[in-house]
């Protein structure tokens, strides 16, 4: 049978090839840009995937293209930009699919922060406005100080401002007016909860909450919200990570959010676990690659049987770590078109089996750096421990180098 992946994350293309080869299916991925990956697609694991080049914002235009696949039993939803067309279109075929009503509560951070507080798993609200028309002199009366404001549908750090004081609204103002797409449409002010972040990977299926590991988090410097690193397995005491456990399965419950993945960024406060933000979905970047190494479980073979209809195998799977796994963000150190890298012969034999993982081609132009536009690759090393992974890693970031040169008028 066929099995179709309507855009995927950055990387993960060749664990689920690997995942369709030891099904026996045939795995197809509906793109709008082939070139997004050209890393993935240039590796002889990935031979096999068929790839259709279609426009995946277009909903009718997908429709058509799967109807031509001989044997199609289901479509994977990956990504946060395409989760609701990709839905769309399993409703269209008739396929196994999650309920959209809770993907699409999950995917708006404002209408989620309000839920979560009026369900009592968050002691602070959000306030939802339209940057073009919202007044710094009116938002200065209604915002708790200091707050964070960002993107309803955000993701990869954009659009995301720390703002301390009622005389720090209108330059953020005046800078979300020159964003060019505001995904959502609008943007939330949420609560500055302080504590360190982690991110939670869970599966879930008819209403049963697995937490698969925590990563830990590492951020730049505010007043940014880079992310530089993050190492897993994070190994908190039993006792907190049942807490944890119950308390994710019991906000998706709320939600309706009862089968899939969901990528939670959390911070640990004084005062007990606040979230961040819920992504409905796997977590991206490297994330499924260090799950994978850690626990040496390919966990996207669980996007299988969710598109089939079928309660994951990754649900009752042992999930023993068998070592650490950590991965550090390469950034361009400043605006300007991308050449390269040096130091790269230095990673041969460095502690921890250190892979580079590009995101961007020699030629491609850095518009920022604040945020994770400027990321050039990911790094990935591991060790018998998270923490002992994430010192191999920093290790080898810091034997890199990344060539820049001015953009050409």
């Amino acid at each position: 049978m066929a099995i179709a992946v309507i855009e995927t994350l950055n990387f993960g293309l060749e664990h689920l090839a690997d995942a369709a080869r030891e099904r026996g299916h045939e795995l197809h991925l509906l793109t709008t840009n082939r070139d997004f990956y050209q890393y993935e697609l240039a590796k002889e694991s990935n031979e096999s995937v068929h790839v259709t080049d279609v426009d995946t914002g277009d909903v009718e235009k997908v429709v058509a293209a799967l109807r031509a696949i001989p044997d199609l039993a289901g479509v994977i939803r990956m990504t946060d930009l395409w989760s609701m067309p990709a839905l769309a279109v399993a409703a269209e075929l008739g396929l196994p699919r999650q309920d959209k009503d809770a993907v699409a509560l999950l995917r708006d951070k404002g209408r989620m922060r309000r839920h979560l507080h009026a369900n009592g798993f968050s002691r602070a609200s959000s306030i939802v406005f339209d940057p073009h028309t919202a007044s710094a002199e009116e938002l200065a009366e209604e915002l708790p100080f200091p707050c964070i404001i960002k993107d309803v549908a955000g993701s990869s750090s954009q659009n995301v401002w720390l703002v301390k004081t009622p005389a720090d609204l209108p330059p953020v103002l005046s800078a979300a007016r020159q964003v060019e797409e505001v995904r959502g449409g609008a943007l939330t002010a949420e609560p500055y909860f302080v504590g360190p972040m982690y991110s939670a990977e869970t599966l879930s299926w008819d209403g049963e909450t697995r937490v698969l590991g925590v990563s830990s988090r590492t951020l730049s410097p505010e007043p940014h919200f880079r992310e530089e690193a993050l190492s897993f397995p994070v190994a908190f005491p039993e006792a907190t990570s049942k807490e944890l456990t119950d308390w994710l399965g019991s906000i998706f419950s709320s939600t309706g959010y009862r089968e899939g993945f969901t990528h939670t960024e959390f911070i640990i406060t004084n005062d007990g676990f606040e979230i961040v933000e819920i992504n409905p979905r796997l977590g991206g970047g490297l994330i499924g690659e260090t799950i994978h190494r850690s626990l040496e479980v390919n966990v996207h073979d669980a996007f299988f049987d969710l598109a089939l209809g079928r309660r994951p195998a990754l649900m009752d799977a042992p999930l023993e770590p068998q070592r650490g796994a950590a991965q550090v963000l390469i950034y361009a150190p400043g605006t300007g078109v991308f050449e390269g890298f040096t130091g790269e012969d230095l990673l041969a034999g460095h502690p921890g089996e250190p892979k580079l993982h590009p995101v961007r081609r020699p030629g491609d132009r850095i518009p920022a750096t604040t945020d994770q536009r400027g990321a050039v690759a990911f790094l990935l090393a591991t060790g018998a421990t998270a923490e002992l992974a994430l010192h191999n890693v920093m290790s080898a970031a810091g034997k890199l180098g990344v060539r820049m040169s001015e953009e050409s008028a």
